[in-house]
């Protein structure tokens, strides 16, 4: 018993110690690959915010970020809209016409009637004019719509037109001019007087009868130089304006879709304004980095840069 206890008594070997793994330091590459990586994460993280439909991964997410810092240092003059530009291109609805509710909710209508019923509908008129993207024939491809052919797109045209007069004369507050729009065009036009160069065009997918009906019952089809209609692909004609009068860094696309800012920045010197009425929208359109962002017409007389005010807000 006495030997056991001896034997317990005795010192132990030290159990051998494993080596603590030093900590790795952080260069300062890595610091920057870290806050740049959570840029990107609050980039695609906006995106989704304010309803940015498209697919977005990290490629995307990087590719924009170049596209925004690239931006930043670009500035857009400011000031009033008819001393800085030339020619003045409106889009028509949305921009100048107010037809969000019945144009949205024909929209619905129609793909409640020719859309693939497995793909879910936007819910609400608001989440339908915020999902939408011009050009219609890609939107509806989305759902499904077959739009190969002429006949095709005709049939579905005339379909939309017939439900849009239904919605339009049923609903409490039919599609009309902005409020403003009376009076911006009476100031676009007394600057004519000084400035004679001054062009006033309107670039839209609607029908011409649509815009011209539209125009003359508002009293103010005088008002505009040029109105080119069914144009689902704006940046032709925003390039032949440029062209045919020789403006290209006084031209300017005033639009209220992605795609109208898009069509505009893809035709070099042109200029882009976004329409956004409400702050949701502004966000969503300030995403696609028009030259300017405004809440309504009246805004133009007072043009800010948007990337003076990213820069500013960093």
């Amino acid at each position: 018993m006495i030997d056991i206890l001896i034997i317990m008594q005795m010192k132990q070997p030290d159990t051998p110690q494993m080596p603590v793994p030093e900590v790795a330091k952080l260069t300062q590459q890595d610091l920057e690959d870290r806050e740049d990586f959570q840029y990107l994460l609050s980039i695609m993280e906006k995106q989704r915010a304010v309803g940015i439909t498209q697919p977005l991964d990290y490629v995307d997410a990087m590719k924009y970020r170049d596209e925004l810092e690239a931006f930043k240092k670009r500035e857009a003059p400011e000031g009033s809209i008819v001393e800085l530009y030339d020619d003045i291109i409106f889009d028509f609805d949305g921009v100048l016409y107010d037809s969000t509710y019945p144009a949205y909710r024909t929209t619905e209508l129609l793909l409640e009637t020719v859309g693939d019923k497995n793909i879910p509908i936007p819910e609400t008129v608001e989440d339908l004019a915020n999902s939408f993207q011009a050009p219609f024939k890609d939107y509806y491809n989305r759902f499904r719509v077959k739009l190969d052919t002429v006949e095709q797109i005709h049939s579905l045209r005339e379909a939309y037109m017939r439900i849009y007069k239904q919605v339009n004369a049923e609903h409490h507050k039919p599609a009309e001019m902005y409020p403003e729009v009376k009076d911006v065009l009476d100031k676009i036009k007394e600057a004519k007087k000084n400035k004679p160069n001054l062009k006033v065009h309107i670039i839209s997918a609607g029908l011409e009868p649509h815009i011209k009906d539209a125009l003359i019952e508002a009293d103010i089809l005088g008002d505009f130089d040029e109105i080119h209609s069914d144009c689902h692909d704006k940046t032709e004609m925003i390039q032949a304006i440029r062209d045919k009068f020789g403006h290209p860094e006084r031209t300017i696309m005033i639009g209220d879709l992605p795609s109208d800012i898009k069509d505009g920045q893809l035709v070099d010197g042109v200029k882009t304004i976004a329409v956004a009425r409400g702050e949701v929208e502004r966000d969503r359109l300030s995403m696609y980095l028009p030259d300017y962002v405004v809440m309504d017409l009246n805004g133009l007389f007072d043009l800010k840069s948007l990337s003076k005010e990213l820069r500013e807000k960093q």
